[in-house]
């Protein structure tokens, strides 16, 4: 399982236009094959902080999800009304043998 945490910087005034596709990228995303998990949170310190936080089966499931319509509509949404800068960063858990 891989685990991909992204972040977000909603420009002034456009939180709730990021809002409204993030949730329709959720709801599409969540459907995919090889998806595991995929939420978004708000940052309770800055609201135009957002992260997502997606479990994928694969490197297969990833590839497919970037290259899925809704995927590629929410990101051309998006380009316009964050600052650039995603965060992106692929996470493999440690076994739990090692904690």
């Amino acid at each position: 399982m891989i685990t991909i945490i992204a972040k977000f910087d909603v420009l002034p005034g456009h939180v709730d236009e990021f809002k409204k596709c993030a949730v329709d990228v959720v709801r599409d995303t969540r459907k995919e094959k090889g998806n595991i998990a995929y939420k978004i949170y708000q940052s309770r310190n800055d609201t135009s902080k957002f992260t997502f936080v997606e479990e994928w089966l694969n490197d297969t499931a990833i590839e497919q999800h970037n290259n899925a319509p809704h995927f590629k509509k929410f990101i051309d949404n998006i380009t316009p009304i964050t600052n650039g800068d995603v965060q992106i960063e692929q996470l493999t858990k440690v076994p739990t043998v090692f904690c």
